[in-house]
């Protein structure tokens, strides 16, 4: 039998890319829990390139409540505000609370995968009004910026 070593390697890319494809979620699941600090460094550098598969992966995670190593509200918080022209300042220099309620719901938020991976791809305001819950927010008050 003489196979040839062009389809043996071909296989074993097909084997490997299959394990690789179904074993995403335990591999980022083994990186939150046993290297915690390095997890945390890669997801919260906006320059670190993921392999697509495994950005999903992270993606789905973070939407699920796998946040570990990470606090939107410290992470995301301030790129989504700047989006919209926004700083911390202008809530506490006007109404403190409501930069609590804020803060809240962006550590609770149900699509905060989707928040960081759109904030990595530099995601417009008109594509985080479309899923950002507090986005509207952020649009008044950068409104309101600039009427002054």
């Amino acid at each position: 039998m003489n196979i040839s070593i062009d389809y043996l390697v071909a296989g074993m890319h097909r084997v490997s890319n299959f394990f690789y494809k179904h074993s995403l979620r335990k591999v980022v699941l083994d990186m939150q829990d046993g290297s915690t600090e390095a997890y945390r460094k890669m997801i919260q550098d906006a320059g670190f390139s993921f392999e697509a598969s495994f950005e999903r992966e992270i993606v789905r995670q973070l939407n699920n409540g796998g946040r570990l190593g990470m606090m939107p509200a410290e992470m995301l918080l301030p790129v989504m505000m700047s989006q919209f022209g926004v700083a911390r300042n202008d809530f506490i220099d006007t109404d403190p609370s409501q930069l609590e309620a804020l803060e809240a719901a962006c550590n609770h938020c149900p699509v905060v995968g989707d928040c960081w991976k759109s904030m990595r791809s530099g995601a417009s305001t008109a594509e985080a009004l479309s899923f950002c819950p507090s986005a509207d927010i952020f649009e008044r008050c950068g409104n309101d910026k600039v009427k002054v």
